[in-house]
């Protein structure tokens, strides 16, 4: 947490607190995607990226990201794939 603090503080990310459109747009992609189990957080952070027009996200939530339908049809690019579980 400490190394996440010291990114946000040197302007590493943008923080982006959610706002009351954002929020409902949060709730239409979860209760849309209703069988993935999404959840408010994964749904506002799809609303915030359709937002934005980001399209491409660094996640290892491939399960859930892979398969939200953003507005327009589009789908979201992941950039890191998740791995395999260790044996």
């Amino acid at each position: 947490m400490a190394a996440l603090m010291a990114d946000l503080s040197r302007g590493a990310f943008t923080f982006a607190p959610p706002t009351l459109p954002l929020l409902l747009r949060g709730m239409e992609i979860d209760e849309s995607h209703a069988g993935l189990g999404l959840g408010l957080v994964d749904a506002s952070i799809a609303a915030l990226a359709e937002h934005i027009r980001v399209a491409r996200i660094a996640t290892r939530d491939g399960r859930h990201f892979s398969a939200i339908d953003l507005r327009g049809g589009r789908r979201f690019e992941l950039v890191v794939q998740p791995r395999r579980p260790e044996a």
